[in-house]
């Protein structure tokens, strides 16, 4: 029986665009969305000078795609789950045509960025 997800995940990349004055900026541009489903890997609490901030690792899986697809995310993209954000730190093939994703939540301060 195949996989169900529901989770509707939007993929994003940087871009260099020309900040007008010779030089450029980096902007982050949707490629688009994809289902997939969210799971927590682990959790912790990373010591700040502003306190602690929580620090979330996840598991996310989707349909396979094949290396070089526009849509297969790679190392340094950006997936949103409504307003949370994830880094994608790796990406692999798992069993049965899944997509595995592992990546890292955004602190608000590095989603700005």
């Amino acid at each position: 029986m195949p996989r169900v997800f529901t989770r509707r995940l939007v993929l994003s990349s940087v871009v260099r665009v020309p900040d007008g004055g010779g030089g450029f900026l980096e902007e982050w541009v949707e490629k688009g969305a994809f289902w997939g489903e969210v799971r927590m890997r682990s959790g912790s609490l990373r010591a700040t000078e502003f306190g602690e901030t929580p620090r979330l690792r996840v598991k996310i899986q989707t349909h396979g795609l094949p290396e070089g697809h526009p849509m297969r995310p790679v190392t340094g993209e950006r997936i949103a789950d409504g307003g949370r954000r994830f880094e994608v730190e790796a990406v692999h093939d798992g069993d049965r045509r899944i997509l595995v994703i592992l990546a890292r939540e955004l602190a608000e301060a590095e989603d700005a960025a």
